[in-house]
């Protein structure tokens, strides 16, 4: 996701908390297109995409009469930005329903003979949130898992810089970058994920930031960082009835259909040096580029605990489920090497990791639920274990010719000592593909990126159009189909076949 800040951005979000009459005039005007007229049944897609470029009308009249943000005229002061409209079409009739969503990202650098003061920020409105919570504020937080915060607004870096004795040191709210591979590095373990349209967003845009102070020292070819990040900051994760919900809720509860689920936050780890994140990279520049990486600490993949199934009436008929659900947090000890290479014409990245006490969860046919639960309260079983775990990877990327590249990957995931009721088998494999072409002097780019899990017949496709309009504007068209078992990567997001548009202007 991306986000906004400035003062253009805040007086936009003031708008439309205060119901700004122009967009709803123009949201107005094409739900009344598609009420009064039948044929707009026959071209939902084309009446989506319009009612979701409405809805922004206003943020999209003010950009294309204005031109770019000029740069601050302060010397050392640098300021970056980015705005993104996108409209999702499900091409599944029963996907659930999720709205365009517009978001913008700030990025400032300020540099003075003393240091570096580094921000950037997101925010925005969120189309995949349903019910935004009341009682939250703009701003989210380092301290929950289940935030439905829109309009929103996310530091995901906040620190300074200083050089002092030859180390440069950060402190603040930071996102690092270990490992070689593509969309799973092993060994990028620091920063925690953001959930919310997982399978569309790039890897930079799920991570979240977290405070930090990290030391780094260059030393001719070789370079050292130690990180410190103190308290354990969890994953975000969206609420089971939106779309891109990560729990199998429907498979869990498939005579409660329509039933209102809520989730639990858990209890975080306390904020003790004890429970902080610990990590350490040694890297060798040269022909051969490798590193070695340490880390010990909170594992940021999403694990979950058991409680008690809770499921209640209420007096007007409606079931509100507890499923007793929460997230687990396992402490973990990674060792991992990395390296990248060139070899003629290929490009090659490798990685590996040995992971002590990693959580996983067992099948879901053996979390405890009933087949038809009653009202009351039912206790269930323990559902998560530990394991070790070696993960290793190999990614090549080949210039077939000047402007068609094709990137290849693969990555799997070994459980030692692995019991048979485990959902994850005892060897986990991915496979990606990726091929980028490029047409009209590069103004024209279309990619074609397929992936694949062998053990559970799962897999995806995307694939997008994008145009560089100008230097500040593009605008792309995506498709995405997902397939696969329920509780499976891509499977469990098999009914959120998309299309989508996507227009962006950045500075």
């Amino acid at each position: 996701m991306t986000k906004c800040r400035t003062g253009m951005i805040a007086g936009m979000a003031r708008s439309y908390r205060g119901k700004n009459n122009s967009l709803h005039l123009a949201v107005n005007r094409i739900n009344s297109v598609e009420a009064g007229h039948a044929r707009n049944q026959r071209f939902p897609l084309f009446f989506h995409l319009i009612r979701g470029v409405a809805k922004y009308l206003p943020l999209l009249f003010l950009l294309v009469l204005s031109p770019a943000p000029p740069l601050f005229a302060a010397e050392g002061v640098s300021v970056a930005g980015r705005l993104k409209l996108t409209v999702p079409y499900a091409t599944e009739h029963h996907s659930v329903r999720e709205e365009p969503t517009a978001h913008g990202r700030l990025v400032l650098d300020a540099e003075k003979e003393a240091g570096r003061l580094h921000l950037w920020l997101e925010g925005g409105w969120d189309g995949t949130v349903r019910g935004p919570r009341q009682d939250h504020g703009l701003l989210e937080s380092l301290d929950e898992v289940y935030q439905d915060n829109t309009p929103f607004l996310e530091v995901k870096e906040l620190y300074g810089e200083r050089q002092l004795a030859a180390i440069d040191w950060r402190v603040g709210i930071q996102r690092f970058s270990w490992g070689r591979l593509d969309e799973f590095p092993v060994n990028d373990l620091f920063n925690p994920w953001d959930y919310h349209q997982f399978i569309v967003k790039s890897l930079e845009e799920r991570k979240i930031g977290v405070p930090a102070v990290s030391a780094g020292l260059n030393r001719e070819e070789w370079n050292y960082q130690l990180v410190w990040a103190p308290w354990h900051v969890p994953y975000h994760l969206p609420d089971p009835d939106e779309r891109w919900g990560v729990l199998p809720v429907a498979t869990l509860f498939p005579d409660l259909a329509g039933a209102e689920v809520n989730m639990r936050e858990p209890e975080l780890p306390a904020r003790t040096f004890a429970n902080g994140s610990f990590g350490l990279r040694l890297q060798r520049l040269g022909d051969i580029d490798w590193a070695v990486n340490l880390f010990h600490g909170f594992d940021p993949r999403p694990v979950f605990a058991t409680t008690a199934l809770q499921v209640n009436e209420t007096g007007s008929g409606k079931t509100i489920i507890d499923p007793g659900l929460v997230p687990s947090f396992h402490r973990i000890t990674s060792f991992g090497l990395d390296g990248a290479l060139v070899l003629g014409d290929w490009s090659l990245r490798e990685e590996a990791a040995a992971t002590l006490n990693r959580g996983f969860n067992l099948q879901p046919e053996l979390w405890g639920y009933p087949t038809q639960p009653a009202t009351g309260v039912t206790q269930l079983p323990d559902i998560d274990i530990n394991r070790d775990t070696i993960d290793y990877g190999l990614a090549a990327d080949y210039r077939l010719v000047e402007d068609v590249i094709l990137t290849l990957q693969a990555q799997q995931t070994l459980i030692l000592d692995r019991p048979g009721a485990l959902y994850d088998r005892a060897c986990e494999t991915i496979l990606w593909a990726n091929l980028r072409v490029y047409f009209l002097n590069q103004k024209l780019e279309t990619t074609v990126n397929p992936a694949y899990n062998p053990e559970h017949n799962a897999a995806m496709l995307r694939a997008s159009i994008t145009y560089v309009l100008t230097d500040a504007w593009k605008t792309s068209l995506t498709t995405l189909i997902l397939h696969g078992p329920p509780a499976s990567l891509f499977g469990r997001y098999a009914a959120n076949d998309q299309l989508g548009l996507e227009l962006v202007y950045a500075w």
